[in-house]
């Protein structure tokens, strides 16, 4: 899961072009607009992540009033991808000492620099991650809790985990595919029992629900009962009605990017997937998988975060339209990251 607060440090600060009262930092691979003089490569600070929803009530967010918005009816501030005098900036680092209620707990349980940096402090200040609303027929009648047994789909940003690219092998070889910007979409089957699910519930089969629909559709709920292994396919439901239908599609498809082992609680690497993927076609199941660009060495981007972010730029599915960004899986089955295009982010800031 994301953790949208957290404690981080100031590993440099660079001039902006042309600019006199702001300078932009860089938090692990953020690069944040902050007013100049404000802080020192070292400094601690805490860090809100992009799609935070701050409390408006909080008057330590009072200098972002203007961008006031109202979710799920509540008043707050969204951070969101911007770019001020020619310089992107993602999320809002404030000082420490802003918040005696995160520097308590850190000072109280004695904690390292690494142990602090894993805590997610969202709960603390009433800081949620905001969601673009669920269209009516994606939504549903809630059959239960998104089940516990399956892996909920969201990889880590690389700004997060820029280390990977700095410590990259010769052998760190990766599988590269398209992120299609739509709604997650989870059809498992386990102990003889097959669901659907979106992001965060599984769903009653009515005539109303898209997901069982096209679940049905292309036959993934039979295949997946004879079948009979104890598995989830996980993917993205694109098209009409979601998300703006970036990629300017008719009805609505389900592109599938992994597929889950419950028994081993693992997800499956390329070939054992592709494995599956193969039997469950024989049995029946149309199943599309998300756009495959390549394999890749994280060598080729010499530890730049610039490099891979400008990487991920470049024609989706449709090749009329731009991609959302790409998703890199070790070709083993074992970690993952996303990298998600800026100038996208950019233009669809207003969702």
């Amino acid at each position: 899961m994301r953790k949208l607060v957290t404690v981080r440090n100031i590993s440099g600060i660079r001039p902006i072009p042309d600019a006199d009262a702001i300078e932009c930092a860089t938090v692990e691979g953020w690069s944040v607009v902050i007013k100049k003089g404000e802080f020192q490569p070292g400094d601690l600070c805490v860090y809100f992540e992009i799609d935070s929803f701050l409390p408006f009530a909080d008057e330590r967010f009072a200098f972002l009033a203007k961008n006031k918005i109202i979710w799920e009816g509540r008043e707050g501030i969204r951070l969101r991808t911007v770019k001020l005098r020619g310089q992107v900036s993602q999320g809002l680092i404030l000082p420490l000492f802003a918040f005696p209620e995160i520097d308590k707990v850190r000072t109280e349980q004695k904690l390292s620099s690494a142990d602090v940096r894993e805590i997610d402090f969202s709960s603390h200040i009433n800081v949620e991650k905001w969601e673009a609303p669920i269209p009516a027929d994606l939504a549903g009648e809630v059959e239960g809790a998104f089940p516990s047994v399956v892996q909920k789909t969201d990889q880590e940003r690389i700004q997060n985990i820029p280390e990977i690219l700095a410590n990259a092998g010769v052998d760190d070889l990766y599988e590269v595919t398209i992120k299609l910007d739509g709604s997650s979409m989870t059809v498992f089957h386990n102990a003889g029992k097959v669901g659907v699910c979106g992001r965060n519930w599984q769903y009653c089969e009515t005539g109303s629900n898209t997901l069982w629909r096209v679940a049905r559709r292309d036959k993934l709920i039979e295949a997946l009962a004879l079948f009979g292994q104890n598995i989830a396919l996980q993917g993205e439901i694109i098209g009409e009605g979601i998300q703006g239908n970036p990629e300017k599609i008719r009805g609505q498809e389900f592109y599938l990017f992994d597929i889950f082992d419950i028994d081993k609680q693992v997800y499956l690497g390329r070939k054992a997937r592709q494995s599956v993927i193969a039997s469950l076609t024989q049995t029946g199941a149309a199943i599309k998988e998300v756009p495959y660009i390549d394999d890749v060495s994280l060598r080729r981007f010499q530890g730049e975060m610039g490099e891979i972010l400008a990487f991920a730029e470049g024609p989706s599915l449709n090749p009329k339209t731009s991609r959302e960004g790409v998703v890199f899986k070790r070709l083993d089955g074992g970690q993952s990251f996303k990298v998600i295009s800026n100038q996208y982010l950019l233009k669809h800031s207003d969702r």
